[in-house]
């Protein structure tokens, strides 16, 4: 009896093993692609929403600024100064400037206010705006005889 080896043909056990390899690398890279765009998008919004926070809080500071710059013309008071507002007594990250300046030309004397937020930072928001200030009214009792 003639045994005959059979020859079995070899399993693509290498073959499969390098193709699964190649699929989790793949989905690795995919996973990696999608967390990458989650984290960008995340710092993006985040930048965002702090931005959009500083312009509020300029805005605020801009509106306080023109009333006590209304009040100051009312009572006669100086126009020409700068406040520094320390970061402490914001609610924000910074601390801010705000300047007050008679602007000369007006027909009506009128202050330009400038508002510096915040003064720390990559990125400082600098808005201005020009306040007319009221000529106090003159009663019979105040005039001068």
């Amino acid at each position: 009896m003639i045994h005959r080896l059979h020859k079995t043909a070899p399993r693509p056990r290498a073959s499969r093993q390098g193709s699964v390899m190649v699929m989790v690398l793949a989905c690795m890279a995919v996973a990696v692609a999608i967390t990458a765009t989650m984290l960008r998008s995340t710092t993006t919004s985040h930048r965002a929403f702090r931005t959009e926070r500083d312009l509020r809080q300029v805005e605020c500071l801009l509106a306080a600024a023109a009333r006590m710059a209304e009040a100051r013309g009312v009572t006669k008071g100086t126009a020409d100064d700068t406040i520094v507002i320390a970061s402490a007594d914001l609610v924000g990250s910074g601390s801010a400037r705000i300047t007050f300046a008679r602007e000369p030309t007006a027909s009506t004397p009128s202050v330009r206010i400038i508002v510096e937020y915040p003064l720390e930072g990559p990125l400082t928001i600098r808005r201005s705006r020009s306040v007319a200030l009221l000529q106090p009214s003159v009663t019979p009792e105040d005039s001068p005889q």
